[in-house]
């Protein structure tokens, strides 16, 4: 399917080349990104607009008749060469409006009925490293992991179907503190199957999740583990109960439609093969790593006040640091304690230099926005350890506040009373969290009303959505077009002006998609499907009011393959966004 913005912004390069030809100047292909082709923001002032003339006049200021920005949009104009053009307009400082003929339009009518869409190659069987959704296996999938977890998996299946080798992972942060807490909290329910009496201290995790955990380990080890001691019970029953946890969150994941293609284990991979050592050594070498004193953190009280505390976990030891700063961090990271013992930070680098080696070139993570502080450091990792031939993008996601009657839901995995996501499920369906995660910003704080998601209304986006599908599969039940092809003059028919901004909503959809997946923002297509469906709606709607307008009419046979070639692109398109979500369109809504 034709991308009308790329299509003219390539008749722009094209006059901006020889224009910059005749006069001596010098135009690279740097320069030609720059400027963009957008829908504009008024209709009445055409269909796209361009900057080109304003954000490329200074390479022609020494040209007295190009050296403003309205000379040049002049001068382009006259240079401009396209058969779909219809009309061009200055407007404001140098913007060039363009009003295209309709033949173009319905020239993309047709290739969405008569090829379906064909995604661009954009990624060109590029590596990409997306590690998402990777709580601390520690317990189920709460409602709180679960807008990274969407976002990461919808974004995944943008990039495949763009081209790129995208591998799912899932990172198993097994080599903590908070595993300790596990396997103490899982030996007390272990205690509790064998028919003990045990109590829950602060600190452990007292979630029912645990005594399905406890009494398999009855089945496994009998009543061999009552009288061991804790430091050699633990050891003993560490695989068995990680194990337990990653497949209790894999299960949840996949009701949430989330499968990954690799799971990788923290303290496998990384810290019993040795890996961080080796990656600190590396780093060495290059003299990125050096021994000495972190600066104190500054206070508002300062150093000398009575009252000043250093922050828990600062220590003014000597210490192993990574020269973070050299690549723009606000200052050098510990990779090692005085103690010897290595950081989280540590980690990650031999968990950047596995990514690396394993041929990732992008490496994508959703964080929460409660992680922003990591963003510089990391940054800084992935250019110290690939020399700068990869490229990191990390997503800030801000939690969601899930509502219930009023009152939002609890959180906390270590109180034990949090809701699941499987719970959210079983409520409102795995399709509809999917999409109406996706209906906000991830930067966007978000309140997601339970009871609003299943309302069926036009306030719900994904009912509203599935109900434009399902009302084009229904037109097509009742007259078959029988793969007849009409000709452009056959789609002329189609001249009413909501037909017309129909059709040109459908011919925005190869733009919303690249743009999607150049800025890693999948939720462009839930807003562009909402959109959709909503000039879908109106098109129909007003059908109702006028019987020359209906989808259907049956004394004029051409009319109504028209408009049924113009439902199935409308469903044709639905289908697809929604197969990015991993959403089945329905043909019926019950």
């Amino acid at each position: 399917m034709l991308n009308i913005f790329n299509h003219f912004k390539e008749v722009f390069s094209v006059a901006i080349k020889k224009i910059a030809a005749e006069n001596n100047i010098q135009i690279e292909e740097k320069d030609l990104k720059n400027f963009t082709v957008e829908p504009t923001k008024e209709r009445s002032h055409g269909d796209l607009a361009c900057n080109a003339a304003m954000i490329l006049s200074k390479k022609f200021s020494a040209i007295e008749t190009l050296n403003n920005p309205r000379k040049l949009a002049e001068k382009l104009i006259a240079e401009l060469r396209d058969e779909n053009i219809l009309k061009l307009e200055i407007a404001g400082p140098g913007f060039i409006n363009i009003s295209l003929k309709p033949q173009i339009f319905y020239q993309l009518v047709k290739q969405i009925v008569e090829e379906k869409f064909q995604f661009p190659n954009l990624g060109n069987g590029v590596k990409v490293n997306l590690e998402y959704a990777s709580p601390n296996p520690t317990g189920p999938i709460h409602v709180g992991h679960t807008r990274g977890a969407i976002y990461g998996d919808v974004l995944a299946s943008l990039l495949q179907k763009l081209g790129f080798d995208v591998l799912k992972e899932y990172y198993i942060n097994d080599a903590g503190s908070q595993i300790i807490t596990l396997l103490k909290s899982s030996y007390l329910r272990y205690l509790q199957a064998c028919g003990k009496n045990v109590e829950m201290t602060e600190g452990l995790y007292p979630g029912d999740y645990l005594i399905g955990v406890g009494i398999r380990l009855k089945e496994k080890f009998g009543e061999n583990l009552i009288d061991e001691s804790e430091e050699k019970v633990l050891p003993k029953i560490r695989n068995f109960v990680v194990e337990s946890m990653v497949e209790m969150i894999k299960r949840d994941l996949l009701e949430l439609g989330i499968e990954h293609n690799s799971y990788f284990s923290e303290k496998e991979n990384l810290h019993d093969t040795n890996r961080i050592a080796e990656t600190i050594k590396i780093l060495e070498e290059q003299d990125l790593v050096y021994v000495g004193k972190l600066e104190a953190p500054k206070t508002e009280k300062g150093v000398g006040a009575k009252d000043f505390k250093l922050p828990e976990g600062y220590d003014d030891k000597d210490q192993t640091l990574f020269r973070s700063t050299k690549f723009g961090d606000d200052c050098d990271r510990v990779v090692k304690k005085s103690d010897g013992s290595f950081t989280y930070f540590a980690g990650d680098l031999a968990y950047i230099r596995s990514k690396f080696e394993r041929g990732a070139k992008i490496f994508i993570m959703p964080l929460g926005y409660d992680h922003a502080g990591y963003v510089k450091r990391l940054t800084a990792a992935v250019e110290a350890l690939t020399n700068s031939g990869a490229q990191l993008k990390v997503i800030l996601c801000q939690m969601v506040k899930f509502v219930k009657n009023g009152e939002p839901l609890k959180m906390s995995k270590r109180a034990g009373n949090f809701i699941t996501a499987k719970e959210v499920i079983d409520e409102v369906g795995a399709d509809a969290l999917r999409f109406i995660m996706l209906t906000r910003k991830n930067d966007a704080h978000f309140d997601f009303d339970l009871a609003k998601v299943i309302e069926q209304s036009k306030d719900n986006p994904i009912f509203y959505v599935q109900y434009a599908h399902a009302r084009c599969c229904s037109a097509l039940r009742q007259l078959t077009i029988n793969n007849d092809q009409l000709t452009i003059d056959d789609l002329k028919r189609l001249s009413d002006e909501s037909e017309i901004e129909l059709i040109k909503k459908i011919a925005a959809f190869p733009r919303i998609i690249e743009m999607a997946a150049v800025n890693f923002e999948p939720h462009r297509i839930a807003f562009y499907l909402q959109e959709l469906a909503a000039e879908f709606h109106a098109l129909w709607n007003k059908g109702m009011d006028n019987p020359n307008l209906k989808f259907i009419i049956k004394d004029d046979l051409q009319v109504t393959k028209a408009r049924l070639y113009l439902i199935t692109a409308v469903k044709n398109i639905i289908a697809e966004g929604l197969n990015i979500f991993n959403i089945k369109a329905l043909e019926e809504m019950r």
